[in-house]
C-alpha cells in the first residue's frame, strides 16, 4: 500500500448492507474517493437512481461515490479494500476479490480490511486469517470496536480501531479511513481486536435477555464483567494481549452492545427473552446477528482449547432450543462458587 495515498486514495467497500453502506456515505460525505460494491440488483438499480438508502436510516450517498456490481471495477485501483459482508461469507467474497485483481491491482498491494465481527464455523479462523488465506501476498487487517451504523449516520462521534501487524500499513488505513466524527486508533494486536469484535455479540444475546427479563442493572453489570473474563480468556488462549480487551474493540464495543437497542445481537436477546424463538427473533431482524454463529463457533472451539465458557454455552444452548433463557440464567446462578 502506498503511504502518500493515504487521505486521496480510493476505498472499495464489499457490501451495502447496514455497515457497507454507513461506511460509504461517511467517507463519501466528507469527499473521500468511494466505490460500493452491491451482488443486490435490487439495491444497485436504487442506489443508482436515486442515491437514497433506506437503512438503517434514510440518507442521500453523495453522487462522488461510485455504485457497482462488477467487482473487478470497484477493487481494482482501490488503495483500501473494506470487507464488509458477514462472517460466513467473507471467504467466497474474498475468492471474487481474488479472482479480480490484475496484475497491476496486486502490484499496488492494497491493504484488506475486514469490518465483519465473527468466526468462521469448522474452521475456527478469524477473518483476517481468511482473508490471508485467499489473498496470501496482501496486507490485512482489522476494523473493529464500537461502532453502531445508525449512530454514525446521525453524524455522532465514534471510535474504533483498525489492527494490522505492519504499522506503517495500520497508519495508513487509519489516515484514509478516518473523518472528524470517526476517529480510528491503530493497534497491532490483529488477534485481540478481532476477538473481542467476534465474542462481544454472544455476550450482547444475553444481556438482552437480561433486560428482556427486567432483571436489574446488579444483574447486567455481573453478566458484562464474567463475559469480559470470558472473552478475554478465549483471546489470551489464541495470542491475544489482554490489554486489549480493556480497550476500544473489548470492553468498548461490549458496552455498546450490551446497553444499545441498536444492536441487533441485544435485540435478538431481548426478544427471546419476551417469548420469541431463536428463529422468529433472528426473522423479525431482518438482518444477520453475527453473535448466532460466533456462539456456536466459539463453543465448538473451547473445547479445543480446554477452557470453560459457562455464558457463551448457555447462550448457544438458548439459540439452538436446548434450554429457555430463564432455565439458562438458573443455570449460570447456580454453578459451583468460585473465586473470581
Amino acid at each position: 500500500m502506498q503511504d502518500n495515498l493515504s487521505t486521496s486514495g480510493k476505498t472499495a467497500i464489499l457490501g451495502a448492507g447496514s455497515w457497507g453502506a454507513t461506511l460509504t456515505w461517511l467517507l463519501g460525505s466528507h469527499g473521500r474517493n468511494v466505490s460500493l460494491w452491491t451482488q443486490d440488483s435490487e439495491k444497485l438499480i436504487r442506489l443508482r437512481e436515486t442515491r437514497r438508502l433506506g437503512k438503517p436510516l434514510p440518507v442521500t450517498i453523495p453522487e462522488n461515490v461510485g455504485v457497482c456490481d462488477d467487482i473487478a471495477d470497484c477493487v481494482n485501483d482501490a488503495d483500501v479494500i473494506v470487507f464488509c459482508c458477514t462472517a460466513q461469507s467473507m471467504r467466497s467474497v474474498a475468492q471474487r476479490v481474488a479472482g479480480a485483481l490484475n496484475e497491476r491491482a496486486l502490484a499496488r498491494k492494497p491493504a484488506l480490511v475486514s469490518a465483519a465481527k465473527g468466526i468462521e464455523l469448522h474452521t475456527f479462523s478469524r477473518m483476517t486469517e481468511v482473508l490471508a488465506d485467499v489473498l496470501p501476498l496482501l496486507p490485512v487487517c482489522a476494523l473493529s470496536g464500537p461502532n453502531l451504523a445508525v449512530e454514525v449516520l446521525n453524524g455522532l462521534p465514534c471510535a474504533s480501531v483498525i489492527a494490522c501487524n505492519d504499522s506503517a500499513v495500520a497508519k495508513a488505513v487509519q489516515e484514509q479511513l478516518s473523518v472528524p466524527t470517526f476517529r480510528l486508533y491503530s493497534n497491532k494486536d490483529v488477534v485481540g481486536v478481532e476477538l473481542g469484535g467476534a465474542l462481544k455479540n454472544v455476550i450482547a444475546i444475553a444481556a438482552g435477555v437480561v433486560d428482556g427479563f427486567d432483571l436489574g442493572t446488579n444483574a447486567k453489570a455481573g453478566l458484562m464483567t464474567r463475559g469480559l473474563a470470558e472473552m478475554t480468556r478465549v483471546a489470551v488462549a489464541m495470542g491475544a494481549q489482554p490489554t486489549t480487551l480493556s480497550g476500544l474493540a473489548g470492553m468498548g464495543d461490549l458496552v455498546a452492545t450490551c446497553y444499545s437497542s441498536l444492536s441487533r445481537n441485544y435485540r435478538m436477546g431481548y426478544r427471546m427473552a419476551r417469548g420469541d424463538s431463536a428463529g422468529a427473533a433472528e426473522k423479525e431482524l431482518g438482518a444477520t446477528a453475527e453473535g448466532i454463529t460466533t456462539a456456536e463457533a466459539v463453543c465448538e472451539l473451547s473445547k479445543k482449547l480446554g477452557i470453560e465458557l459457562p455464558i457463551a454455552q448457555q447462550v448457544d444452548s438458548t439459540l439452538k432450543g436446548l434450554t429457555t433463557p430463564r432455565q439458562a440464567i438458573m443455570t449460570l446462578m447456580t454453578r459451583p462458587l468460585a473465586s473470581e
